[in-house]
């Protein structure tokens, strides 16, 4: 018996490494997306998401940013493309109703193919 239960506690310590090695390079490829500098290379461009953590809207403001035609997406922590409708609500400014998301992280993809722009910004709903 003690050996069956040292089986099934080094079973849930490996799936609890991957799992964390699959998280660490999730977060990694996020930071490096989000790390997009400007022409001169010494400013980070940024696109703003607030309030966050958020649990009714979501405000995207890309007034930082020279994009021509911006696509943005959100997509839950694990990839899955979220259905959201984007209200202007300014000048590049865009809101979001998140009141339906599940408790968690969600990332917001910014990208614009003719600047070859793409950013990822990633947000917590509570």
């Amino acid at each position: 018996m003690e050996i069956f239960n040292h089986h099934i506690t080094l079973r849930k310590l490996v799936l609890g490494l991957a799992l964390l090695c699959i998280a660490s390079m999730a977060s990694a490829q996020s930071e490096r997306l989000a790390n997009v500098s400007n022409d001169n290379g010494d400013e980070k461009i940024k696109v703003e998401v607030f309030p966050n953590p958020t649990s009714d809207y979501l405000t995207i403001d890309l007034s930082n940013l020279e994009l021509r035609k911006p696509k943005i997406e959100i997509r839950s922590i694990i990839g899955t493309k979220m259905r959201v409708n984007l209200e202007k609500s300014g000048l590049k400014k865009y809101k979001v109703d998140v009141q339906s998301f599940q408790r968690g992280y969600y990332l917001v993809l910014v990208m614009d193919d003719q600047s070859k722009f793409q950013q990822t910004v990633r947000f917590s709903k509570k």
